[in-house]
């Protein structure tokens, strides 16, 4: 059998055998020390940083898309470069 199946098997059993470890504790839960207002704020500073996580994301990928998009329009050889480096458009002649 595969060592990842063994691994992933033995959890499974584990997770069977002893259903308290897979609760959340009491903090989590809210049955402990939070109070209402605690939760309320972890639960907004965590969609706050996925918002933020998610619009990096979103902007690299559009940076990505755009530059495939005008990779496209141009030609090959719709461009030159000179002898000091700079890209200019070729010459109609």
């Amino acid at each position: 059998m595969n060592t990842a199946i063994k691994v992933v098997l033995s959890a499974v059993v584990v997770s069977l055998a002893l259903p308290d470890l897979a609760l959340a504790c009491e903090q989590c839960l809210g049955v402990g020390g939070a109070n209402g207002p605690t939760i309320r704020a972890l639960v907004l500073s965590m969609a706050s940083l996925l918002t933020v996580i998610t619009g990096v994301g979103v902007g690299i990928g559009m940076f990505f898309v755009n530059m495939h998009r005008r990779s496209r329009t141009l030609g090959p050889g719709d461009f030159e470069v000179t002898r000091l480096g700079d890209i200019r458009p070729r010459s109609a002649s």
